[in-house]
């Protein structure tokens, strides 16, 4: 009888390792083995018996590998309090087209992690447990890790990038960036942040084109038109920044730009201009506070080219 029950508790057992390891990526770490009942010896006898295979000291893959392997590796691996953040926990909610090579991991402050292979783990204060997603992998909520991610990126380009396409692809809720962004009290990209913020909340419109207009000053051009009416068939529409004289507009595009119906309007505008015989360009709005020069330098070519001449 007693063989019975064991048999029957082994397979009952076994029924819940392959059902975790379905949720998981085929991974499960030592201590929910553990705690499923088996011992450091059984773990080990189907490590030699080669059914399962050792990813590191506190997890075995005991299934097959999957899209999120090596996310619960790295989970495992640091620690039980750590949870996806920043790039990855971004990617997790969905991002797409930004690749990064390391998997980037938060904890809170007060804990000592284990180091891992390929993972970055960041120590912080910003570790809040309510931000926290456990629903599926633990990781950040797309907003405040669209926040961690700029705040450690490596240059302001790159922090810009990672905000603007969380929005852009629908991951993060204006609004809810605009909280977590409250959140940072020192850093030294506090001020960049709240800038893209009011750029993604439209307020671009007036914060861009003055900013724009401070550069054009910066470089010696002549004073453009700002925000031209002008009447077109599909109805009346405003360009950003033109020198008419030289036949040169130039749009500032905030994120709002990217919605189907804007996109429309932007068209027939711009079409409308180059019909004209003016040289359209276009600058992305984050671009003016991260990396302007290069949008700057093609804007003075043009002016060159309508025959502005310092």
């Amino acid at each position: 009888m007693a063989g019975v029950q064991s048999a029957a508790r082994r397979q009952r057992r076994r029924k819940a390792i392959v059902r975790i390891a379905t949720r998981q990526s085929g991974v499960l770490g030592r201590r929910q083995l553990y705690a499923l009942g088996m011992t450091r010896w059984e773990v080990e006898a189907e490590v030699r018996a080669g059914r399962w295979k050792r990813l590191g000291s506190q997890c075995m893959l005991v299934g097959e590998r999957g899209a999120q392997s090596d996310w619960w590796r790295a989970l495992f691996e640091v620690g039980p309090s750590a949870v996806l953040d920043g790039v990855t926990a971004l990617q997790a909610a969905g991002l797409r087209t930004i690749d990064f090579d390391l998997i980037q991991v938060a904890v809170p402050k007060s804990v000592t992690p284990h180091r891992c292979r390929g993972v970055r783990v960041y120590e912080t204060r910003r570790y809040r447990a309510e931000d926290v997603l456990r629903d599926d992998i633990p990781r950040m909520n797309p907003a405040t890790a669209a926040v961690h991610a700029a705040l450690w990126a490596r240059t302001h380009r790159e922090a810009a990038l990672f905000v603007v396409a969380a929005v852009q692809q629908g991951l993060v809720a204006v609004d809810d960036l605009a909280a977590a962004v409250l959140l940072v009290r020192r850093h030294a990209r506090r001020k960049l942040l709240r800038g893209l913020v009011d750029d993604v909340m439209g307020g671009i419109e007036s914060s861009a084109e003055r900013e724009f207009a401070k550069l054009c000053r910066n470089r010696g051009w002549p004073p453009p038109t700002r925000q031209m009416m002008r009447q077109l068939p599909s109805g009346r529409v405003y360009f950003d920044v033109v020198w008419e004289q030289f036949r040169v507009v130039v749009e500032i595009d905030g994120i709002h730009h990217l919605d189907a119906a804007v996109a429309v309007k932007d068209a027939l505008k711009q079409n409308a201009a180059t019909l004209d015989g003016a040289r359209v360009l276009r600058i992305p709005n984050w671009a003016l506070r991260v990396d302007p020069e290069p949008f700057l330098d093609q804007v003075e070519a043009a002016l060159i080219a309508g025959g502005w001449s310092r």
